[in-house]
């Protein structure tokens, strides 16, 4: 996946890998595949040619069809010798993981360095397989190493992208359905799991400490699609689909709330084919090996595509339970998970998928509170988090569910995800502790009442996420620009949160 051809627009990330690279011998850029991570060794080949401060800059693409392990060989040797002659070289290895053996590779970068009085050498690695590349780097360099993470483009860095000032819904929908056209070659979200799942195995058996039976060994394309459907299904509080056996009774439930309430659709052809196909998708998922269902989710999550939490009222609860589910049936699994794809992108990608050319210019309102709320959580910590949950008897005796979409009790969190103008009244922050701070998201409110914080929806996710450097906020300035203008940016009383 290819950005767009205008590679002059260079993305946050990109200049924490240019302090990076000032500040350390040996950078990993870490990120989900195909998020722009390539555009940006290239962009950096190109800016440290033109700035003359090294002798050489070299970008090897490792991943290259016309290479020979003879070809990769030599040309680690190469990296070795820079590194032991001192020389002023910039290496920008790109698909570090198609190294002939990286894990024993990215050793001897270490090795060569830790015994040279090297102080002008620099080595960037980066490839698709962020988690084997992370463990390699923490392995052998620990914190002599700096990692920096990419991904895909954010709602600023769309902005800025733009030439846009303007933070609001408007904006914030027309990021949400024009963000793929920033990269180029991206078929489908099927497509792109396909390749995950190859570059994974591909990464494991060129590890010399590669393991013939990796974890992913017996999990397909399909069952990840099925859990990602499942999880937009799901995502709409209705638990009661977990129990449908009837698969008459799944598909009018899909027919009638679904493709009318979430999906707006109001052709008959459309709706059934919509119907058929979610159902037939959740009966796939609902058959699914145990084993297969777990090690499916724990992949998505590991390619940074999910995010997953736990539904409990447990404040401390086990921040990392997702290691201790192997003995969960399907119906626990998914009973006590929430799942939320990560990025808008693939969300609108499957949505696309399922209207085709009746997909609508302005997402309906259901539909764009289910993509809310799972960019938000995509944007907020994971580890130590929980959709709370909460079991209670009412005054006249009624059993009732009290639900908070996030909480992070590490850090005294609590955020209520909604793009409506939702009272205070119904919410549920009685049920947490006094100490939380308590962020109800709104449509246009902007205020704190009862120690209660109400913010714009696409304001919150504007300031927590990565890019506003790009541009002063609200005036489309490019930050070099309001620099030199000696502009003061004065924080949000909310601020950032991850």
């Amino acid at each position: 996946m290819v950005m767009s051809t205008d590679y002059k627009f260079k993305r946050s990330f990109y200049y924490d890998v240019e302090k990076a690279i000032q500040e350390s011998s040996v950078t990993f850029i870490l990120g989900t595949r195909r998020c722009g991570k390539t555009v940006c060794m290239e962009q950096l080949r190109d800016t440290a040619t033109e700035s003359g401060n090294f002798e050489e800059v070299v970008y090897y693409d490792m991943k290259h069809k016309g290479l020979s392990p003879l070809d990769k060989s030599l040309f680690l040797k190469r990296v070795l010798k820079a590194i032991e002659e001192d020389r002023k070289s910039l290496f920008l290895i790109d698909e570090a993981t198609y190294m002939t053996a990286p894990d024993d590779g990215i050793e001897e970068v270490r090795q060569a360095f830790s015994v040279c009085d090297n102080h002008n050498t620099r080595v960037v690695f980066t490839g698709s397989q962020s988690k084997a590349l992370s463990d390699w780097g923490h392995n052998c360099f620990a914190g002599d190493a700096i990692y920096v993470h990419a991904d895909f483009l954010s709602y600023p860095e769309w902005l800025a992208y733009q030439e846009l000032s303007e933070v609001s819904e408007e904006t914030y929908q027309r990021f949400l359905v024009s963000t793929r056209e920033f990269y180029r070659n991206f078929r489908s979200t099927k497509e792109y799991l396909d390749g995950c799942l190859k570059e994974t195995v591909q990464s494991y058996k060129n590890s010399m400490s590669w393991n013939p039976k990796h974890p992913y060994d017996d999990i397909d394309t399909e069952m990840l699609m099925d859990v990602l459907y499942a999880s937009l299904i799901m995502l709409h509080n209705n638990p009661n689909y977990l129990s449908f056996k009837n698969p008459d009774a799944l598909y009018h439930k899909m027919l009638n709330f679904y493709a009318e309430e979430i999906l707006f659709v109001g052709e008959e052809n459309l709706k059934r084919q919509i119907a058929e196909l979610l159902a037939e998708r959740y009966r796939s998922f609902e058959r699914m090996n145990p084993s297969h269902l777990l090690r499916s989710i724990l992949f998505l999550k590991e390619c940074g595509l999910i995010t997953v939490l736990q539904i409990t009222d447990n404040l401390n609860s086990d921040p990392y339970f997702t290691s201790h589910l192997e003995h969960l049936t399907n119906y626990q699994i998914m009973h006590d998970l929430s799942i939320c794809i990560k990025y808008p992108m693939f969300h609108i990608d499957i949505v696309k998928s399922l209207l085709g050319s009746h997909m609508p210019e302005k997402i309906p309102p259901k539909l764009l509170g289910s993509i809310v709320e799972c960019h938000v959580r995509g944007l907020l910590p994971e580890i130590g988090s929980i959709e709370f949950q909460h079991l209670y008897t009412d005054e006249d005796g009624n059993l009732k569910i009290a639900e908070i979409d996030y909480v992070n009790s590490s850090k005294n969190l609590a955020v209520e995800i909604t793009i409506s103008n939702k009272r205070i009244k119904n919410t549920n922050f009685n049920f947490l502790p006094d100490s939380y701070r308590k962020i109800l998201l709104s449509k246009t409110w902007t205020d704190t009442r009862d120690n209660i914080e109400r913010v714009p929806y696409y304001r919150f996710i504007y300031d927590n996420s990565i890019g506003k450097e790009l541009s002063f906020p609200y005036t489309g300035i490019p930050f070099d620009k309001w620099l030199d203008a000696n502009f003061v940016i004065t924080p949000t009383t909310y601020g950032n949160l991850s």
